[in-house]
């Protein structure tokens, strides 16, 4: 990236590389180049400026991203999200039990998982497989008990759950103010790499969700297949990858990551949310199967474009 700048600055000021300009000369045509480099608009990034991409990497919800935060304008539609729902009823069992005692194995009793999940809140195509409803084999309550957990809401000691100071005064919370705690949660500290597992540190999906969220607020409003916004991910942040997609020598490195991409965003994260309505629509006589997505309503009501 630094030889790339500095070939397209030298062609655009030539004379920046004739010896005759000092230092500090250079300095200033580099830093009007840059300048306006990071506000022009990058096919790669779907349009937005070098600036643009580098608020929804570090700043998401800054007041001048692409992406607004508009839940506090919705508070009374924010209830039903999935996520944010199984955490608070989870957080109000523990708090009713006053101390929940864990299996042996330090996982939630059966009889808790039985009761978030016939809320119907959890829509996983594998339910009907699912002989025990515990925290190992539903794939929506260990993230939020982890979330409870590392947020100091709750503690363990002696292989008992309770609440704390902290997660007692949580439900008192506005309902976006607490969708944005666990949204935090659940893209700055929970590793995605637990929500579909292949040899990368839980990048793929997780990196620029930000990103991911702003591509789908603006194609989302029409049905269309999840790797239409793997592939803008995989040209935004993988080029290497992208380049080379013709190349049969990366199919197989380039279908790994619009998997892991499709199945962490959108069938987690995305759906966790209540951000998307995802089909999965079976190949006859194969092993794979097409992922169909777009927005709910619930995503114009938790963010905005600017």
């Amino acid at each position: 990236m630094s030889q790339e700048i500095w070939e397209e600055f030298i062609k655009k000021y030539p004379q920046a590389n004739s010896g005759k300009l000092s230092i500090e000369q250079i300095n200033v045509l580099m830093a009007k180049y840059l300048e306006k480099r990071n506000a022009s608009a990058v096919d790669d990034f779907d349009g937005l400026s070098p600036h643009q991409m580098h608020l929804l990497l570090h700043y998401p919800l800054a007041e001048d991203s692409p992406l607004k935060w508009v839940a506090p304008h919705y508070e009374s539609d924010l209830d039903a999200i999935p996520l944010l729902a199984l955490s608070d009823m989870l957080l109000a069992e523990i708090q009713k039990a006053g101390e929940l005692r864990l299996t042996a194995k330090g996982n939630l009793p059966v009889a808790v998982c039985t009761l978030l999940v016939k809320k119907n809140l959890i829509d996983w195509k594998y339910m009907k497989y699912v002989k025990i409803l515990s925290e190992d084999n539903i794939p929506y309550i260990w993230p939020i008990k982890e979330y409870l957990t590392t947020e100091g809401l709750i503690k363990k000691r002696n292989n008992k759950l309770s609440v704390t100071k902290k997660g007692e005064k949580y439900p008192k919370l506005g309902h976006s103010e607490r969708l944005l705690q666990l949204l935090s949660f659940f893209t700055a500290r929970f590793n995605w790499q637990n929500l579909y597992g292949i040899e990368d540190d839980g990048e793929i999906g997780s990196m620029g969700w930000a990103f991911s969220l702003y591509l789908f607020r603006k194609y989302g409003h029409e049905t269309k297949n999840a790797q239409f916004y793997a592939d803008k991910w995989t040209r935004a942040f993988h080029t290497q990858y992208w380049s080379e997609r013709n190349n049969p020598a990366y199919k197989a490195i380039i279908s790994d990551i619009r998997y892991a991409y499709e199945h962490r965003f959108f069938g987690c994260f995305a759906k966790w949310f209540g951000l998307a309505e995802v089909e999965e629509i079976q190949i006859p006589k194969q092993m794979i199967s097409l992922m169909e997505v777009k927005k709910s309503e619930t995503l114009d009501k938790c963010f905005g474009m600017r």
